[in-house]
């Protein structure tokens, strides 16, 4: 019998995988952003070396309630996160928002959110 949290992992990560992440998704992180949002990188060092959003804050996936608890932010802070795919930022996500965090979005991934980001800056 395997244990009840495999289950849940196994659909949680299924949920989440490489899939793009829907338009409006992008969209409603671009407009947090774009007013004001904190933003944070859930990457390893090594993918933020290659690029990052501009201002964005380095917390891995693995270690984000502890990293965003040491910011001190009110729990209704605009958070987006983002990662490589969307998955390690979905997983960051939920993680935050069962810790009480009120208003995070999962951006997606860096490449989407950065074309979409530079869109807006572009006519």
């Amino acid at each position: 019998m395997k244990p009840p949290f495999l289950g849940l992992l196994f659909l949680l990560l299924s949920a989440c995988g490489g899939a793009k992440m829907p338009d409006n998704d992008i969209q409603n992180a671009v407009t947090l952003i774009s007013a004001g949002a904190t933003v944070i990188d859930v990457r390893t060092p090594v993918e933020i070396a290659g690029g990052a959003l501009p201002d964005a804050l380095p917390i891995l996936h693995t270690d984000i309630v502890a990293g965003v608890t040491a910011l001190a932010l009110p729990s209704d802070t605009p958070l987006v996160l983002y990662c490589r795919s969307g998955n390690r930022s979905g997983i960051a996500a939920a993680a935050l928002q069962a810790e009480g965090y009120t208003q995070v979005i999962n951006g997606g991934s860096y490449v989407q959110l950065a074309a979409a980001l530079e869109q807006t800056v572009t006519p």
